[in-house]
């Protein structure tokens, strides 16, 4: 038996204390490897995430420099870098408006349109109460439904605008029993 091989309790103490000082030191490095893992997981989550967004305070950015609109994929630009969106692409097809130079290929911009497919921008009718961040290919259809968007009461000689769900409200206060009004043209 292994017991018996120690001379005395004082060595059998000492035995005793460095096996489980082996046993804590392997346990922290299945500790610390597992943490380790875990963060590199954690890490690659991150960096996918951030790849995947970009939030953007300036959406002016975002719009053609010619006729003002959201870009829209494909997007092109001359041989100086100036951008267009298709539509304007095609009626400039020859000149770059801004620096005069030949537009004869369809360079597109593949850069801007990642930014364009991983931007983030904040509902317009944020001012309103609106906190969504949508992505800016989806912002259309945002707005389409977005409760905070401003309406204004249909009625003729009222200047009422609000949320649909304060407009609400306002029709149920103000046209009811007689108090309807004309419908604007």
């Amino acid at each position: 038996m292994l017991m018996m091989d120690f001379i005395d309790l004082g060595s059998l103490y000492l035995f005793i204390i460095a096996i489980g000082s082996l046993l804590f030191i392997a346990l922290a490095y299945v500790f610390l490897i597992n943490y380790i893992l875990n963060l590199e997981k954690d890490m690659l989550r991150n960096r996918k995430l951030a790849r995947a967004s970009v939030m953007l305070l300036d959406q002016d950015v975002l719009e053609c420099p010619i006729c003002c609109e959201p870009l829209k994929i494909p997007i092109y630009q001359c041989i100086n870098g100036h951008l267009a969106c298709t539509p304007c692409w095609k009626k400039v097809k020859s000149i770059c408006p801004f620096c005069l130079k030949p537009a004869k290929y369809d360079f597109r911009c593949r850069a801007m349109e990642k930014v364009i497919e991983a931007a983030m921008v904040s509902c317009p009718n944020a001012s309103y109460g609106c906190k969504k961040y949508v992505s800016y290919t989806n912002l259309s259809s945002h707005e389409k439904q977005c409760r905070f968007a401003q309406c204004s009461c249909p009625m003729r000689n009222w200047n009422y605008t609000g949320s649909s769900k304060d407009l609400s409200k306002h029709v149920r206060a103000n046209h009811r029993n007689g108090r309807q009004g004309k419908f604007r043209k």
